[in-house]
């Protein structure tokens, strides 16, 4: 049978029983949007969980910790583990499967910030955490990365434009230009963002910093409705674009819990962007800050030595061989990572026991049709018969079966991932309502063009196991028999 008439036979049958077919693949919607509704809330889950909070396209290398039973150390009884320098990263970087290593470097002496008036309406003092990276890795994350790097080291120049506010161009590099501090003019004695150093009596840049998504998350979701400013009111919810540009002053080598030997020193920073590879708590600056601030007030060695190494994964395949290789070289992993991996894991234990229920599902519709297309075999036993004496071969009637179970199939699909994508919206919708919290995603969905296909593929294929055995019934039947029953 050609494949136009095959065509029209399966439409005008599908006519005919139309009231039955529809009521068949009920089952099969019912299933499918099941299906596409929680492997897309799996999908947005996932991208939110491993995406933001934590990054599967890493794996963060720390020193290997002794356990004592009271504490956990880096040396136990004389016993120190490698340290993480400059070499170690020459080693990582042969290692199979890794795409690039960044070093991250925490600062070694009490620091502590205060300013913030212009958004808080007081001044603040706080603790501060900070680390360095390497600008390179976060080059993908921000839109001028030319805005994140260490204006300190000694850059070449032509002229003056070469140079960063508070620098001009003598003799091929930039210098810093003099200014006379005071408490009145020291924001005025310098051009542009640069400012007068107390310590130097020269113009400053400000340090460029990152801060995480994460912090800005528990700020507006925890901390904006706990706190009050000078007013008594509440704080207000911050945004990314809000407080781009934010500037704070920073001391170096003092704080509430202490100070360094060496003489403090006060700067400011700049916040230039936002990164999901910045300190969670706290805020992330180019490196050779962090190298050259701990040479000065923890030793040369402090300014040698990297808390911990980034490994960018050429592909996610390699993570666990990298691993092993980490581990095999005498490191650990960082708990981000671990917890990575856990993460990963139990979202896809979740995915596929929804995955599981929605094929029961889809198994029980396919069953119903089963016996739906036994009825109809049963009502066209002459029909078939006289096809059959016609000159229609065994697989030209199967074909018809499987035709009209094919066309259930993508009605029922299609459907199913309709009312599935719905849902979801519907699910979103009422989520808008919902108090902020830290990690609120926009959309708690993610459906990638696999889930559709899929989703189309399983209810096509159930539908065609549901009449397999239908059709071939069908086909076995004798032309003779069936016209004198």
């Amino acid at each position: 049978m050609k494949i136009a008439s095959l065509i029209r036979m399966v439409g005008q049958n599908v006519r005919r029983s139309k009231k039955n077919l529809v009521m068949s693949s009920i089952g099969i919607i019912v299933g499918i949007s099941t299906f596409v509704f929680f492997l897309g809330l799996g999908e947005g889950i996932k991208n939110v969980v491993l995406g933001r909070i934590f990054l599967v396209d890493q794996v963060e290398v720390v020193q290997k910790k002794f356990d004592t039973g009271l504490t956990h150390d880096e040396s136990f009884l004389g016993l120190g583990s490698r340290q993480l320098d400059d070499n170690i990263v020459q080693e990582f970087k042969k290692v199979p499967g890794v795409k690039d290593v960044y070093p991250k470097m925490k600062f070694t002496f009490p620091t502590r910030g205060h300013g913030g008036e212009q958004i808080f309406g007081k001044d603040i003092a706080t603790e501060l955490i900070a680390d360095g990276i390497e600008p390179s890795l976060v080059s993908d994350e921000i839109q001028n990365i030319n805005d994140f790097k260490d204006f300190d080291q000694e850059a070449t120049c032509k002229a003056d434009a070469d140079c960063v506010d508070g620098r001009t161009c003598q003799n091929g590099v930039c210098q810093k230009m003099p200014c006379e501090y005071s408490e009145k003019t020291r924001l005025t004695d310098c051009p542009g963002l640069s400012y007068c150093a107390e310590d130097t009596s020269a113009c400053e840049y400000p340090i460029p910093v990152l801060v995480s998504h994460h912090l800005l998350e528990i700020y507006n979701g925890s901390l904006a409705t706990a706190l009050k400013n000078a007013k008594g009111t509440k704080m207000p919810k911050l945004t990314e674009r809000a407080i781009m540009g934010f500037q704070l002053n920073i001391t170096f080598g003092k704080s509430f819990l202490g100070r360094s030997t060496g003489k403090p020193l006060t700067r400011r920073i700049r916040l230039v962007g936002f990164s999901d590879k910045a300190i969670t708590i706290g805020v992330t600056m180019p490196i050779g800050y962090v190298k050259r601030l701990n040479g000065i007030y923890s030793g040369s060695e402090s300014s040698e030595l990297y808390h911990s190494l980034i490994l960018k994964v050429k592909d996610q395949t390699s993570v666990p061989q990298i691993v092993q290789a980490v581990r095999d070289m005498g490191f650990d992993l960082a708990d981000s990572t671990e917890n990575a991996e856990k993460a990963a894991n139990i979202i896809k234990t979740v995915e596929s026991v929804f995955a599981l229920v929605s094929f029961v599902i889809v198994a029980i519709a396919a069953i119903n049709i089963s016996q739906l297309f036994f009825m109809i075999i049963y009502q066209r036993r002459r029909e078939i018969g006289v096809l059959r004496a016609l000159g229609a071969s065994r697989h030209d009637v199967r074909s018809i079966i499987l035709g009209e179970a094919s066309v259930i199939g993508l009605f029922g699909g299609v459907l199913g991932t309709g009312v599935g994508f719905g849902a979801s919206k519907l699910v979103d919708y009422v989520a808008t309502h919902l108090p902020e919290f830290p990690y609120k995603p926009d959309t708690f969905f993610a459906f990638p063009a696999w889930v559709w296909m899929a989703a189309l593929g399983m209810a096509i294929l159930f539908c065609l196991l549901g009449a397999f055995f239908p059709a071939n019934a069908a086909a076995r039947q004798e032309p003779a028999q069936a016209l004198v029953q």
